[in-house]
């Protein structure tokens, strides 16, 4: 059991938040838009095109004036990609320099790489991601690696999202597979272990609520969210410069962001934990890697978690869907 909740833990700290960051190359992502090409990256500055844009270029002149090219398809996740609103431009990129721009310009900027807002509204209505997640240990033992899945449910506002996290993991006597199952029905928090519901400690429930709240995702949001967004210093991080964004939450709690001022991503993003009122507050930074349009929204498919410095795990996300046509909402009430 004291093993146990230790993975709980470690594995309450950094799931989703959104939003995903590979030493390793993963196969290809299963989603409709697919992956690039191999060693074609995304153009840094601007969103991927929308797919409706691509059929009208893609599509000439018949006969009878009647448009050729390919058929439309009937899959209901193809057709609602093909409504997909135009990337807005912010009109703040045309004002002064970017070394003038306050925190939100340079937030509205952010969102404009990974899609701009309309896109973001009309894609993330719920979403699915498969992958795998390594562990690391309280001793010299290799990482813990198993399975995760992801899925969420978006609510008017970043703190009422439904989340439901599925974590298979080996057993440390060689067992079948730990179930775990952790769950946020957008009031209260639930978990479970193979099948069995189970108690957190509060210590894992700050972390668990905490890692929800501060994701990368909440500055996309932060309009909506009625979050307060200030530019800070930023810092050269692994030789990247960097420009610091603050978000201030509606409880008074702040998460900090790293964006590069070249592609305008998230890079990295910290915050702190206090688990238990007189606890010394742990510090965790996130960051992101590995960016890839998907369905016209830029997601990090790789994502690590350090905590007060000491790497704690990492998810790499090879399959990512949004705008699901069906998902069953009682996955976030039970077990």
């Amino acid at each position: 059991m004291p093993g146990f909740q230790r993975w709980t833990l470690v594995c309450f700290c950094a799931l989703w938040s959104y939003f995903f960051v590979v030493a390793l190359t993963p196969p290809p992502v299963r989603s409709a838009a697919g992956r690039l090409p191999s060693g074609q990256t995304p153009n840094p500055g601007a969103p991927a095109k929308p797919d409706a844009e691509k059929a009208r270029e893609n599509s000439k002149p018949g006969e009878n004036g009647k448009s050729g090219g390919k058929k439309r398809s009937d899959n209901p996740d193809e057709a609602a990609r093909d409504k997909t609103p135009k990337p807005e431009k912010p009109k703040a990129v045309k004002l002064n320099k970017p070394e003038t721009w306050d925190g939100e310009t340079v937030a509205e900027i952010v969102i404009y790489a990974y899609g701009s807002r309309p896109v973001i509204d009309y894609v993330f209505t719920n979403a699915r991601l498969e992958g795998v997640i390594k562990i690391a240990t309280d001793d010299n033992r290799p990482p813990i690696e198993g399975k995760i899945v992801e899925h969420i449910l978006r609510r008017e506002t970043s703190d009422r999202n439904c989340v439901r996290i599925e974590v298979e993991l080996p057993s440390p006597q060689g067992d079948e597979p730990q179930q775990l199952v952790f769950g946020f029905n957008g009031y209260t928090n639930w978990a479970a272990q193979n099948r069995q519901s189970i108690t957190l400690t509060p210590e894992a429930q700050a972390t668990f609520l905490a890692s929800l709240k501060h994701d990368y995702f909440a500055l996309l949001r932060y309009k909506e969210d009625g979050t307060t967004v200030t530019r800070v210093p930023g810092e050269r991080i692994m030789g990247i410069d960097t420009i610091g964004l603050e978000l201030t939450h509606r409880d008074g709690t702040k998460t900090k962001y790293f964006i590069s001022s070249q592609t305008y991503r998230i890079l990295h993003l910290e915050y702190e934990v206090q688990p238990t009122p007189g606890d010394k507050p742990l510090r965790f930074r996130e960051s992101f890697y590995d960016f890839r349009p998907v369905q016209n929204l830029l997601v990090p498919m790789r994502k690590e978690l350090y905590e007060n410095g000491k790497f704690k795990q990492r998810i790499e996300f090879r399959d990512v869907r949004f705008r699901l046509a069906k998902l069953d909402e009682d996955i976030f009430l039970r077990l």
